[in-house]
């Protein structure tokens, strides 16, 4: 199986983002930085459950870096990344 592309992905923690964890008032996009955007730990962890059970690939705790957890692109970079390896 292929892996997945980092669009799609980013596409779909972004949707996951605006529908389950930010206010309607306040949209996140693909390239905004997950924390200056108020995505504290509880909701990154929502957002991490979410890519295991949509894409199958889990972050383990090693991999929590700010560049990764920078934006829902930089996620989905590395999430593509693993899911390839």
């Amino acid at each position: 199986m292929a892996p997945p592309a980092v669009e799609a992905v980013t596409a779909a923690i972004v949707g996951f983002l605006n529908t389950e964890i930010m206010a309607p008032s306040h949209p996140i996009a693909a390239d905004d930085v997950l924390a200056d955007a108020g995505v504290d730990s509880m909701a990154l962890l929502k957002v991490l459950v979410f890519i295991e059970r949509e894409v199958g690939v889990w972050v383990p705790d090693e991999d929590l870096t700010d560049e990764i957890l920078r934006s829902p692109r930089s996620l989905a970079t590395y999430v593509c990344g693993r899911a390839a390896s």
